[in-house]
């Protein structure tokens, strides 16, 4: 009787471990080591998607290598490192494309070599991936469309600073945006530029913007960094009354702005989630595991409702 309990009590021990180590690397009787290949590590949304990869790989008992081009979105950075990670036989690589056409190339080297790619945040336009993470954007920038047509009454005055012309992330937004503006024939679209995601760039194309256009009711960023740059421009020329401004990210610089209601609204779209789930992803396509071909991570608009918990997320009281 006594052994029979013993017995059932090591199947049950041997189960749980089997459950909690289920998706890491250790039951492959091998550390995996998985690079991370990002747009930029200046910018703070990729920074956070950095912490998310890397609580991913500390979870799993991965060895991750994070990696980024020293010119902020250059996709040509971009390959040069998948060439090298394919020499030093990475085992897998998860990717932030640059740029979604000119990433292609990396790409298929990665496939030829037999080197699994995972996509996050933006999408690639070729290529064999295990799966894409990421945010429906162009939802995103509908939802925060709506609200500034709503909060103009319908009718008004509009600039749209736009992300880097290539990267998919950018064309989502901007489509996003114009598919609500369009629709309502008293919103008159000033100019629709791209700042690059760059907040000094966000600043300069809005200070051109300002000098052009005697009224402005709304500026629609594709980014926090944009808006902030924006918020620069337009403080020092003794307009932020005049328009609301809105970003995407909600990003600490964007919240502390939400709060002081500099900013009208921003969007998280969890960047931690995205590294996190990128590289959970690619673990589990190693271990031999189904992964699904799209990861959705949950987008929420931050405003002053909700802007409190955001605030304390990032222990700013």
């Amino acid at each position: 009787m006594m052994a029979r309990k013993f017995f059932v009590a090591a199947v049950i021990v041997v189960s749980l471990i089997a459950i909690f180590l289920s998706g890491s690397s250790i039951l492959a009787g091998k550390q995996y080591e998985i690079a991370f290949i990002v747009k930029s590590l200046t910018n703070p949304f990729w920074i956070d998607m950095k912490a998310g990869a890397e609580s991913a790989a500390k979870d799993l008992n991965v060895k991750l290598q994070t990696m980024a081009p020293v010119k902020a979105d250059n996709v040509e950075e971009q390959i040069r490192m998948i060439e090298d990670l394919i020499q030093r036989k990475i085992d897998a690589i998860v990717l932030a494309p640059a740029d979604t056409k000119g990433i292609i190339p990396g790409i298929e080297k990665a496939n030829q070599a037999g080197v699994p790619v995972v996509i996050v945040n933006t999408k690639a336009a070729g290529g064999k991936i295990v799966s894409f993470v990421g945010a429906e954007n162009f939802d995103a920038a509908t939802m925060i469309a709506e609200r500034v047509v709503e909060k103009l009454n319908g009718k008004g005055k509009v600039v749209i600073l736009e992300g880097v012309p290539a990267a998919q992330t950018a064309i989502d937004r901007k489509n996003g945006f114009l598919s609500v503006l369009k629709k309502y024939s008293g919103i008159e679209i000033l100019a629709s530029q791209t700042a690059n995601f760059q907040r000094a760039e966000g600043m300069m194309v809005m200070e051109n913007l300002l000098q052009r256009f005697p009224h402005i009711d709304a500026v629609l960023c594709a980014n926090d960094e944009m808006a902030l740059g924006a918020l620069e421009a337009i403080d020092a020329a003794g307009r932020l009354k005049e328009m609301i401004v809105t970003g995407f990210d909600a990003n600490r610089d964007a919240v502390v702005a939400v709060r002081d209601g500099r900013l009208f609204l921003t969007c998280d779209q969890n960047s931690a989630a995205q590294g996190s789930e990128g590289v959970r992803a690619a673990v589990r396509y190693l271990n031999g595991e189904s992964v699904p071909a799209r990861i959705v991570t949950k987008v929420i608009l931050v405003d002053k409702t909700n802007v409190d918990s955001y605030l304390k997320k990032y222990g700013i009281k």
